[in-house]
């Protein structure tokens, strides 16, 4: 290609050649017959080296027949090692296995009673033959497919049961949860838009198979599919809903809206319980141990008892229901299902977990196969604790003599909300912010530090020494000083109305 012509085709204006083509695919089908060939040409992709194998073994076969010169032996020579590639090839791709989901298999003696309501829905709904039940440990309750092959909509199907949904739910939840959750699965394997968004979820695990392995195929697709697999993405985008809405829906058609709004409750609570709360307090124990030996589901119903508050609860549904931006899944699913507020009803009695199991080993063997899978990032957590233990220790030695500068500074702020208690760190943040009153970052991190902590006034005076230092900051901290005296006020406000009304 020439200098010129590759300069013309620099030069073109792509924008409205791109705005026709969003026009196109707004048109009703155009979006679902693209993602159609999208999806297509990966599946091409994909065999292309079977196909490949094929090809070349079949007419090197039939040359060697009508062979009549060096030139047919050479021809089918060449045609036989390209063959010989495709078969290396083929192996390679029937040994690429996209894995299984995480969890515990369930055996029918240990939960019949799960079993025989599961066998019911299979055949009310009509829904592929299910390979197996997995105890997980996610707030979740969900039939799921899996790729048996690297092609997209050749399954196998999993019951997902979330171990920490079990003492949320009440059996009667439990029982319209699994009836929603097969509607959901059997809506994905009949409809066009099911299949496709299952393709797009295929792709991902797909690519995450092939990112395991390192050999000639995993190099040759990798790219490839994670072109199609992105393309895919973002064409599918308008067709994805939350998979809670498929389920809560169901639940306010076949049952009622207090049935919909309990079922969501109870996730969006288990959820924030374990990834605020419980994970949180699970994996600080590797500070103390270098190997994980916490029992995080055998003690999960006596610790739910003691750390879950109706309180607590309420603010965590509020805070999911006003949420706004990135964050607004729970308050588009109550605007799509027509459901006003959702309220916490505390934690049945009983729960569904001793209904189902005849007893409590399968979380012994869930406490085992989570010690498995968290083990690596356990330790490195312990480790990386470790080591700023130690860098603490030389920083708070060096800061009670006033030593401490730049990045070593800064250093020591972080550290502080870790190894000291509230009143300590507030000394320090204060000792390090006036030793260092020539430095803008030093006194901009101590101030927002002392806010943080109950600092008040002195945080404010090493916020504003920052913004004197570095003008730049000005707009930052004048909003954290705002905000600080906001919430200030707001406070001495509750205090004084909750002293009047004591």
């Amino acid at each position: 290609m020439s200098t010129a012509t590759f300069e013309h085709l620099r030069n073109i204006d792509f924008r409205p050649a791109r705005k026709q083509l969003e026009l196109v695919l707004r048109l009703p089908g155009m979006r679902v017959v693209t993602l159609i060939g999208v999806h297509l040409s990966g599946c091409l992709l994909v065999i292309a080296a079977p196909l490949a194998t094929l090809g070349t073994t079949g007419l090197a076969f039939s040359l060697l027949a009508r062979t009549q010169g060096p030139l047919d032996l050479f021809l089918f020579t060449g045609l036989l090692g390209l063959a010989t590639l495709g078969g290396y090839l083929c192996v390679q791709l029937q040994r690429l296995q996209a894995g299984v989901p995480g969890g515990v298999a369930v055996p029918a003696a240990a939960a019949p009673r799960l079993f025989a309501s599961l066998t019911h829905r299979v055949k009310h709904f009509r829904l592929r033959r299910i390979h197996a039940v997995l105890l997980t440990d996610k707030p979740e309750l969900r039939i799921v497919a899996w790729p048996r092959l690297p092609l997209p909509l050749l399954h196998r199907y999993y019951v997902c049961v979330g171990a920490p949904l079990t003492f949320f739910f009440s059996p009667s939840q439990f029982t319209l949860a699994l009836a929603s959750a097969a509607d959901a699965a059997a809506k994905s394997q009949s409809t066009v838009r099911g299949r496709l968004l299952q393709a797009n979820d295929d792709w991902r695990l797909i690519l995450g198979a092939l990112q395991t392995s390192d050999t000639l195929l995993t190099r040759l697709l990798n790219r490839p599919l994670t072109a199609i697999a992105a393309v895919a993405d973002r064409l599918s985008g308008p067709l994805k809903t939350d998979w809670r809405l498929d389920q809560g829906r169901w639940l306010r058609e076949h049952s009622n809206e207090s049935h919909a709004a309990d079922y969501l409750a109870s996730q969006i609570v288990a959820a924030e319980f374990m990834n605020k709360l419980y994970w949180p307090m699970m994996l600080k124990g590797a500070e103390r141990c270098p190997a994980p030996v916490v029992k995080a589901f055998s003690h999960l119903p006596m610790l739910l008892e003691k750390r879950l508050s109706p309180s607590l609860a309420e603010r965590w549904l509020l805070r999911a229901q006003g949420a706004s931006g990135a964050d607004c899944a729970v308050r588009d699913l109550l605007a799509e299902l027509r459901i006003d507020q959702l309220t916490w009803r505390g934690l049945p009695r009983p729960g569904v977990f001793n209904k189902l199991f005849k007893s409590a080993d399968i979380l012994k063997q869930l406490d085992s196969w989570w010690q498995q899978q968290i083990e690596p990032q356990w330790r490195k957590r312990h480790a990386d604790f470790q080591e700023d233990l130690a860098r603490f220790k030389q920083l708070h030695k060096r800061a009670r003599e006033n030593k401490l500068r730049g990045d070593a500074a800064l250093r020591y702020i972080k550290l502080c909300a870790a190894f000291l208690k509230p009143t300590e760190a507030l000394t320090a943040y204060a000792r390090v912010g006036d030793g260092n009153r020539d430095d803008a970052k030093v006194c901009f991190a101590a101030g927002l530090a002392l806010l943080r902590t109950g600092g008040g006034e002195r945080g404010v005076q090493a916020l504003q020494r920052a913004a004197d230092l570095e003008p730049a900051l000005t707009n930052r901290t004048q909003a954290l000083i705002h905000q600080h005296r906001k919430s200030w006020a707001e406070d001495g406000r509750q205090r004084q109305f909750a002293s009047k009304t004591a």
